[in-house]
């Protein structure tokens, strides 16, 4: 009996309740010749996650958190009518998931589906459960952090030792089953949708544990530094790479510009419940709702006013930030009439002394960047000795320690680098050298990221075979520019890096060069060895290329889609010209 196809919603996704309608869905795309390809939270890049639009379409713009599909007659897929978890052993901890399950609470589901009640964490943590590791934040749907190859700061542990099994379907309407006993494993796990749409995953879970830690901020400099970033490390001090190396979970935010200097450590251990167990959770910003939201809003100012030219810019893009305040200061308040009233009075006079402030310092630029550093140290002082920030709680809570940041107020967009966890000295070296010698053209006004990552057995991993030093320069989203164009932000990194020889891969789901595109597919293809045969493996599971988009197949084989042979399962390599030319 042939399962019908279901309508495309009102909103331009369709909403699959079943994998009998996933496949049927599967079997449009092939039959119709279209593109289809599923969003989970929509913290991809725009085009990453997207089909292509219909011809004379607009793009997409690339952007994170694009909550719509691009207008046409390709297929997109939102699952929130398929998050069903399932108990298959309930005393060994393993499940079955479907594919649209959120790790976490995600509070920018456009649909409402999402709550913390219906997550996979708090739904395994009822019953004494919980996963190895998680991510910065845990809005994420199970398949997206999976597919993007998504993972948690440490070197310790890794959310792929709990994955046993994954669903996955064809090009051709297959759905097929794939444990780790099996190569091909190693390819569909993450997969970037390239090789079919997952269905199902199932998880060995481990016993509940709890997060002890705590966070300090250091100047950058040896002596007040307790870690040696820079250097070989000593007794006393140690080096980056042995500070990532002995701390279970970690993340350090490097604020390197002149005047600011300083590096704010997170860090923690996992730990039993004490008897009586009164959690403390991590607080990224103020422990109280209204002034966190106050702080964010006042954030998103500073940067805004730096990383634009004009009033009338930054007045236009701090309009949705005042709109999220609005919202947020609602909802810490009931909800009810006078929450209204009470959010409508506060952000008038906030957006009233923000226009004002806004429109002096634009007009006076270099008393804006005379502020940037005083404003820098109020909203991250360094830590007076015994007054570090101390937290323990639940591990769904404040592992991901970014889950209070507001992806609107705080719209944060980066690449993120990933080198051999042996070339750390070298390339905090290069970076040191890059952020004195180029000033802010370098270190830009936001933070960097350092964290670490552990190895894994994923085909296109950037921690394939090999533990990791990553680095995120972080972009606010309302500058100007494109940072992945040719003289962009990231350029000079993805650049510099190459020129000292120095190894790197990218997290897929985070920005890419967007020029030269046969010079980057080549050299992405020289970083990872099963390159060939994970695209040996696209060709067969998707002879049609009905999963492939415009933008996968700039980035992994340099040319536009409609430029690719029509045997899809040759390999592209490039000419001395770097133009990339189709070899057998």
């Amino acid at each position: 009996m042939t399962t019908a196809v279901p309508q495309k919603g009102a909103d331009g996704f369709y909403h699959p309740t079943s994998e009998a309608q996933i496949i049927a869905l599967v079997n449009k795309a092939s039959q119709e010749n279209l593109e289809i390809r599923c969003r989970g939270a929509a913290h991809s890049l725009a085009r990453a996650i997207y089909t292509d639009p219909g011809a004379g379409e607009p793009q997409l713009p690339n952007e994170v958190s694009e909550q719509k599909p691009p207008i046409g007659p390709n297929l997109n897929i939102m699952f929130d009518q398929y998050l069903k978890l399932e108990w298959i052993d309930q005393a060994k901890g393993i499940i079955e998931v479907e594919a649209g399950i959120h790790l976490g609470y995600d509070p920018e589901d456009p649909t409402g589906t999402s709550t913390l009640e219906n997550s996979l964490l708090y739904q395994v943590f009822a019953k004494g459960f919980t996963l190895s590791d998680l991510g910065g934040i845990s809005h994420q749907t199970v398949s997206g952090f999976l597919m993007t190859g998504s993972s948690g700061g440490s070197l310790w542990y890794g959310i792929d030792e709990n994955i046993i099994g994954i669903s996955i379907i064809d090009g051709n309407g297959h759905a097929e089953w794939f444990t780790k006993d099996q190569d091909e494993f190693g390819a569909v796990v993450l997969s970037l949708g390239l090789l079919g749409i997952v269905s199902k995953i199932r998880l060995q879970l481990e016993p509940n544990y709890f997060i002890y830690g705590q966070q300090i901020t250091y100047p950058t400099a040896l002596p007040d530094c307790p870690i040696d970033l820079f250097g070989e490390g000593s007794p006393e001090k140690p080096s980056l790479q042995d500070y990532l190396l002995k701390t279970p979970y970690s993340r350090i935010l490097w604020w390197p510009q002149e005047k600011v200097e300083r590096v704010v450590i997170w860090e923690a251990s996992r730990g039993a419940a004490m008897p009586v167990f009164d959690p403390a959770p991590y607080e990224e910003f103020a422990d109280n709702n209204l002034v966190s939201n106050v702080e964010q809003l006042g954030a998103s100012m500073l940067f805004t006013m730096l990383g634009n030219s004009k009033f009338t810019t930054v007045w236009q893009k701090l309009k949705p930030s005042f709109s999220e305040f609005r919202h947020l200061t609602e909802l810490s308040w009931g909800g009810g009439f006078l929450a209204k009233v009470f959010a409508y009075i506060l952000t008038f006079i906030l957006k009233a002394l923000g226009f004002l402030l806004t429109f002096f310092l634009m007009a006076f630029p270099s008393i804006l960047r005379a502020l940037y550093p005083v404003v820098v140290d109020i909203l991250q002082p360094l830590t007076k000795k015994g007054k570090a920030q101390l937290f323990m709680d639940y591990t769904y809570s404040s592992l991901p320690m970014d889950n209070g940041a507001n992806d609107i107020m705080m719209g944060t967009e980066f690449t993120e680098i990933w080198i051999p966890l042996t070339d750390t000295r070298r390339a905090m070296q290069l970076l040191d050298t890059m952020f004195k010698e180029d000033k802010f053209k370098a270190t830009g006004y936001y933070s960097t990221e350092l964290y670490a990552g552990k190895q894994n057995n994923s085909w296109l991993s950037p921690a394939y075979k090999r533990d990791v030093f990553r680095i995120d320069f972080f972009w606010f989203s309302t500058n100007e520019g494109n940072p992945a164009a040719r003289d962009g932000f990231f350029s000079q990194f993805w650049e510099r890096l190459e020129k000292e020889n120095i190894p790197f891969r990218l997290h897929w789901a985070k920005f890419l060069p967007e020029y030269d595109y046969g010079h980057w597919a080549t050299y992405f293809r020289s970083q990872y060895p099963r390159w060939d045969d994970f695209m040996a493996l696209r060709a067969k599971r998707d002879p049609q290329n009905i999963f492939l988009n415009d933008y996968w197949s700039l980035h992994l084989f340099g040319q536009a889609k409609n430029t690719l042979p029509n045997v899809p399962e040759k390999q592209a390599d490039t000419n001395q010209n770097g133009i990339m030319q189709v070899i057998n």
